[in-house]
């Protein structure tokens, strides 16, 4: 599968939690690294590494995604989101997608929340659809649940992927088996999501950290797996 649309589709399949702790800025971490391997069919080809800072009521959340071995030639495909910390929730303003190898495909969304207006731009040309409260990007979306945990026993939200605004429903439950991976074994919930093709593992005992991913895809296993965890 193209490293481009694999990594579009594990980001916006994560439209649940990424580190649910506590609602409130003073809980959230103000620096954190994530390092995750992608696999098909159990072999590892590629890597994400994900950043985000947190200064006072801004935020930055920078991702890479990269091909490893033969797969280093479909390039590297970036992510970067940044916006406010606001009514603890992440309030997304500027959205990048960029491929190395397709500089003419980027994705580019401004959020006009003054204006509830999400402004696209699509490999060049110019879209718009209307903000409802609460929208993320294909990043903010991972982290913005540290501010603001889900309740219920279901997650609904509004996601924009640089092309058009997507809802997503989640429907949470509890495992019994601890979950075990490079970055350590963990104690984790589960969100599916209403195609029944997506699961993502939340660890509870790390803040509701997203661990695992599987995204079935043309017949095929596609898995997010953590690898290393830091920051502060």
């Amino acid at each position: 599968m193209h490293l481009l649309r694999l990594h579009r589709l594990l980001a916006a399949c994560l439209a649940a939690a990424l580190l649910v702790a506590t609602s409130g800025l003073a809980a959230a971490p103000k620096q954190l690294s994530l390092k995750y391997d992608l696999l098909q069919q159990g072999v590892t080809f590629a890597s994400v590494k994900d950043q985000l800072t947190v200064t006072g009521n801004k935020y930055q959340i920078d991702s890479l995604a990269e091909g490893k071995g033969i797969y280093k030639l479909m390039g590297e495909r970036t992510l970067s989101s940044q916006g406010d910390v606001a009514d603890n929730s992440l309030r997304p303003a500027h959205f990048e997608s960029r491929q190395s190898k397709h500089a003419d495909k980027a994705l580019i969304s401004d959020f006009d929340w003054g204006k509830k207006v999400l402004k696209m731009q699509v490999k060049g040309e110019q879209q718009s659809e209307k903000l409802s409260k609460g929208t993320q990007d294909l990043l903010s979306v991972l982290y913005c649940w540290m501010w603001q945990p889900p309740k219920g026993k279901q997650v609904k939200l509004a996601v924009a992927n640089g092309k058009k605004l997507s809802p997503h429903t989640f429907v949470v439950t509890e495992e019994t088996t601890p979950l075990q991976t490079e970055a350590g074994t963990f104690n984790v919930i589960k969100l599916t999501d209403s195609d029944g093709e997506k699961t993502l593992y939340l660890a509870k005992d790390k803040g509701y950290l997203p661990v695992k991913l599987v995204v079935m895809d043309d017949g095929k296993r596609m898995e997010q797996v953590i690898t290393s965890i830091t920051g502060q």
